[in-house]
């Protein structure tokens, strides 16, 4: 008899972490998988005026308070993403997206030492849109980080941008640095929410 009773215990436990591990969908997340069946990214959406973005699984909101539409962290805080948005309707009128990017840069500049740039300004223009990219080294406390600014102007819908800040270990830059690319560009635009 306790022989069965801890079988039914056993069953019922595998069953509650299997509900448990099923990954919660809100209009905020979605999870995509290859042919294999195998989870490859994971996709959100800012808060205020929605961007679609998509990175790796794994990738996870972050569930504190922070200034970003949306910050995420690689599954080991080895790199993270955080989009600002901005509706144009929003911004002063004699005002660019270029000038909010530079001032997003240069308020993170006055907030670290020893910030240089590592990668000049890129700009690259796709289908659906144009990013405009530039990357700093620099200190803060201890740490010494990669902090890749993005400007992402959209084609098909120029009534919001984003600006992008995206953070790397410089150890671990070159291999990052396609992630966070492959982040950047996936960004797309949604219809605003009422």
């Amino acid at each position: 008899m306790r022989t069965h009773t801890w079988g039914v215990a056993v069953s019922a436990s595998v069953i509650v972490m299997a509900l448990l591990g099923c990954e919660e969908r809100n209009q905020n997340s979605s999870t995509r998988s290859s042919a294999d069946g195998k989870d490859r990214s994971v996709s959100f959406i800012t808060k205020s005026a929605p961007i679609e973005f998509s990175f790796p699984a794994g990738w996870y909101v972050n569930p504190q308070d922070h200034p970003f539409d949306l910050q995420c962290f690689s599954r080991f805080k080895e790199m993270n993403t955080g989009v600002f948005v901005f509706k144009k309707v929003d911004v002063a009128l004699d005002s660019t997206p270029t000038d909010i990017f530079g001032t997003q840069v240069n308020d993170l500049k006055s907030k670290r030492r020893n910030f240089e740039e590592l990668e000049a300004l890129q700009k690259h223009e796709y289908e659906d849109k144009t990013v405009t990219s530039i990357t700093y080294l620099g200190d803060k406390d201890s740490s010494r980080n990669c902090y890749t600014f993005s400007l992402i102007e959209f084609r098909a819908d120029n009534s919001k941008f984003a600006v992008v800040l995206q953070v790397s270990l410089p150890g671990n830059w070159k291999t990052n640095k396609p992630v966070l690319e492959s982040i950047t560009r996936s960004a797309r635009p949604l219809p605003d929410r009422d």
